[in-house]
C-alpha cells in the first residue's frame, strides 16, 4: 500500500527496525548475498517518519539523494507537515534571494556583472538586467528588503514592487506588496510613470507585421505587434466585429478564434472592394481614455505620452473618464473629437492627399495641427493639414519635425526640425490659440 494522507506511514519501517535492517543490508551487500524475492518485495528501508524539520546536514546531502527516494520520504509525512516544510523552504529561498541580490549589487559596483552572467546562471539576459536593477533599488528601500528577507515577497513581486516604491512609500509598499499579484504591481508601476515622447516613438518604431506560408498545410500564418493607440483601436474594432458575428437561427456558435479570422478577412475584402478615392477618409476611432488623479492617461491600461494624447485630439472620438486611485470612474466626459466634422471635411477636401513633401498617399489620412495645439496652435484650417499615419508619427509634438508654412497653397508646406530655432521663430503663429466664438448672426 502506497502512503496516503490518511495513511502517511504506510510501508514505513519503525526506527529500531530500520536501523537493524540498514545494518543487515550493509552485511548483505558485503557478502554479495541476495535476500529472498518475497522479502525484497515486502521490506523497503526509508528514513524515520517523524514531523521534525530537516537539518542543514540533510539539506546538504540532498545533492547526493535519488529524487524517488526523496519523494518516498515525503510520502511518509503528514499533509500538515508537508505544508509547513514547503512554506519554510519557500521562505528560505526568498531570504537567500535577497542575499544573492546584495552580492550582485557589490559585484555590479566592481564591474563584474554583465550579460555573461546569464550563461553562468542559466537564465535569460533579461533576468540578469532585472536582478541588477532590483539589487540597486533595494539599497534605498530597506523596509521592502526586510520584507523580502522575511520571505513575504516572491521574486516576481520583488522585481515589480521596486519599480513602484520610492523612499517615501517604502514602508507602505513593504506591507502592501505581499497582498498584490506580480501583474497588478507591474500595472501599478506603468500607471505611475508617464512615457516620454522618445518612448512613444520607440513603441511605434517597434510595430511589425509578418506572415509566412505553411505550404504543407496550405495555411498562411503570421504575427504582429502594434503600439498603444493602434493596438487599442485594433482590439476595439475586431472585438466589435467578432461580437456581431452571430450564427444563423438554430446553428451553433463558432469559436471566437475562427470568428476573429473571419472578421480580419472582412476587413481585407472591404479594402479590396473599394476604390482608392473612397478611402481618403477613415471612420474616426472611438477610444476610452482613463485620466487618473495622478499619473499619465491610459488606454487599455497602457500609459500614454502627453504627445500621444494630443495627437488623438484631431481625429479620434475620445471619451475621457476621470478615475480615482482605485480605478473607479468618478466622471465621464463628453465624447467627441476636438475638431468638428465640418472642419475636418474642409481640410480633407482641400488637401486630398498626405501633405508630407513627396508623399502621394490618399488613403487613411489624419488631420494634423501644423503648429501643435499645446504650443499655441489654433484649430483653424490655416493650421491644419492631412497626413498619413506613418508621417503623422514623425511630426511634433510626438516626433522631431514640424510641417510648417501655408497649407492653402499646394507647395506651401515644408519640413522644419524642432531644433531649428530661427525657422521656428519665422513660422510661429501670431494668432491666439483659441478661435473667436461665432456670434448669433454667423452663417
Amino acid at each position: 500500500m502506497r502512503p496516503t494522507a490518511a495513511h502517511p506511514s504506510a510501508r514505513c519501517v519503525p526506527q529500531p527496525r530500520m536501523q537493524a535492517l540498514a545494518h543487515a543490508r550493509r552485511v548483505v551487500v558485503a557478502s554479495a548475498w541476495s535476500p529472498p524475492a518475497g522479502l525484497a518485495r515486502v521490506v523497503r528501508v526509508v528514513p524515520p517518519c517523524d514531523d521534525a524539520g530537516m537539518t542543514e546536514h540533510q539539506f546538504a546531502s540532498e545533492r547526493h539523494l535519488d529524487y524517488s527516494e526523496l519523494v518516498d520520504e515525503f510520502r511518509c509525512r503528514t499533509t500538515a507537515w508537508i505544508h509547513r516544510e514547503r512554506e519554510r523552504v519557500v521562505r528560505a529561498q526568498r531570504a537567500l534571494r535577497v542575499r544573492e541580490l546584495a552580492l550582485v549589487r557589490v559585484l555590479d559596483e566592481r564591474g563584474q556583472v554583465d550579460d555573461s552572467l546569464a550563461v553562468a546562471d542559466g537564465v535569460s539576459v533579461r533576468a540578469v538586467h532585472e536582478a541588477r536593477a532590483t539589487a540597486e533599488a533595494l539599497e534605498a528601500l530597506p523596509a521592502i528588503a526586510a520584507s523580502a528577507a522575511a520571505g513575504l515577497l516572491s521574486t516576481e513581486q520583488l522585481t515589480a514592487v521596486v519599480k513602484v516604491a520610492d523612499a517615501s512609500t517604502d514602508e507602505h509598499w513593504a506591507s502592501e506588496a505581499p497582498k498584490w499579484s506580480p501583474r497588478d504591481l507591474a500595472d501599478e508601476a506603468r500607471r505611475q510613470r508617464t512615457p516620454t515622447a522618445a518612448e512613444a516613438q520607440a513603441r511605434r518604431a517597434a510595430r511589425e507585421l509578418r506572415f509566412w506560408w505553411r505550404a504543407d498545410q496550405g495555411m498562411l500564418d503570421g504575427r504582429f505587434s502594434l503600439p498603444d493607440v493602434d493596438g487599442a483601436l485594433f482590439e476595439s474594432v475586431l472585438s466589435a466585429m467578432i461580437d456581431r458575428m452571430r450564427p444563423a437561427r438554430g446553428q451553433p456558435w463558432d469559436t471566437r478564434a475562427r470568428r476573429g479570422a473571419d472578421a480580419l478577412m472582412d476587413l481585407v475584402r472591404s479594402y479590396a472592394g473599394r476604390r482608392a478615392d473612397d478611402l481618403a477618409t477613415s471612420p474616426p476611432a472611438h477610444l476610452v481614455v482613463q485620466v487618473p488623479l495622478r499619473g499619465p492617461a491610459t488606454i487599455a491600461g497602457i500609459p500614454l505620452a502627453d504627445q500621444t494624447v494630443e495627437r488623438l485630439r484631431a481625429d479620434a472620438r475620445v471619451e475621457p473618464v476621470l478615475v480615482d486611485d482605485a480605478g473607479v470612474a468618478i466622471a465621464v466626459g463628453r465624447t467627441g473629437p476636438a475638431l468638428s466634422e465640418k472642419t475636418k471635411r474642409i481640410v480633407r477636401q482641400r488637401d486630398g492627399k498626405c501633405r508630407w513633401p513627396g508623399c502621394e498617399r490618399r488613403i487613411a489620412l489624419e488631420v494634423h495641427h501644423c503648429w501643435p495645439r499645446s504650443w499655441g496652435g489654433a484649430d483653424h484650417p490655416s493650421n491644419l493639414a492631412t497626413v498619413c499615419a506613418t508621417h503623422h508619427a514623425q511630426l511634433a509634438p510626438q516626433g522631431p519635425l514640424l510641417l510648417l508654412g501655408n497649407p492653402h497653397h499646394p507647395a506651401g508646406l515644408s519640413l522644419v526640425h524642432r531644433d531649428d530655432l530661427p525657422a521656428l521663430a519665422y513660422h510661429r503663429p501670431t494668432e491666439p490659440c483659441a478661435e473667436p466664438r461665432a456670434g448669433p448672426d454667423a452663417a
